[in-house]
């Protein structure tokens, strides 16, 4: 597999990391809702106190007038660096940033914060695609078309042969592009299951494409 292929899955392992505890969690629940329908309706015990917290947690952190949830997926957050994951978006004006108990992370930003972050993702994702098909020379990169709206899908065309060389870093342009992207996905809104992004490498010789990837799956698809 080539050099780009490899970092494009280390990516897509990242993303995925937390699933398998997801279902770990998730397999747990129904013996605790059997346990729960067993009981009389007469000897239910009242809300606990963390039930309450937690309720009143909830509560707090619901947007105001004006301000929209961001939902960073457990897939992001698999190191649990909270505060790192979540720096960009705090310092965009966010605020209630709250770990939940699925290992998804929510943040409330004001909708004009948001916009003026997502303006800014769409700059330097346009800067990058623009300094990836203008380089030095050196670059495999012709030509690199993608969703303007979206930075869901990419069509890369490549001087193949210079692609696959040792000698090539466009592996780490691709990275790059792969993490804003998915970036860019989570400030819009996209739920994790909508979560997609298509990199279709074309050769130039040809018109072909050669190697297909999808993020977050786990390997490309030929």
């Amino acid at each position: 597999m080539k050099k780009a292929s490899i970092l494009i899955l280390t990516v897509a392992l990242l993303l995925a990391g937390c699933s398998g505890n997801k279902e770990e969690k998730n397999a747990a629940s129904p013996s605790a809702a059997t346990s729960s329908a067993s009981a009389s309706p007469s000897a239910q015990p009242s809300p606990s106190p963390s039930t309450e917290a937690s309720s009143s947690a909830e509560a707090s952190s619901a947007p105001s007038a004006g301000e929209v949830s961001i939902v960073f997926p457990a897939s992001l957050n698999e190191s649990g660096d909270v505060e790192g994951m979540t720096a960009e978006v705090k310092e965009a004006g966010a605020t209630n940033i709250t770990e939940n108990g699925d290992g998804s992370v929510t943040a409330t930003i004001s909708q004009d914060n948001l916009d003026k972050l997502l303006q800014k993702y769409h700059a330097e994702l346009s800067a990058v695609i623009e300094g990836a098909q203008s380089g030095d020379g050196s670059s495999s990169i012709k030509n690199l078309e993608y969703d303007e709206a979206t930075f869901n899908e990419y069509n890369i065309t490549v001087d193949r042969a210079a692609y696959e060389s040792e000698d090539s870093a466009d592996g780490l342009v691709i990275f790059g592009l792969a993490m804003q992207s998915m970036m860019y996905q989570v400030y819009s809104g996209v739920p994790e299951a909508d979560m997609k992004i298509t990199f279709n490498l074309i050769d130039e010789s040809t018109g072909e494409v050669f190697e297909t990837s999808v993020l977050p799956e786990a390997a490309p698809v030929q």
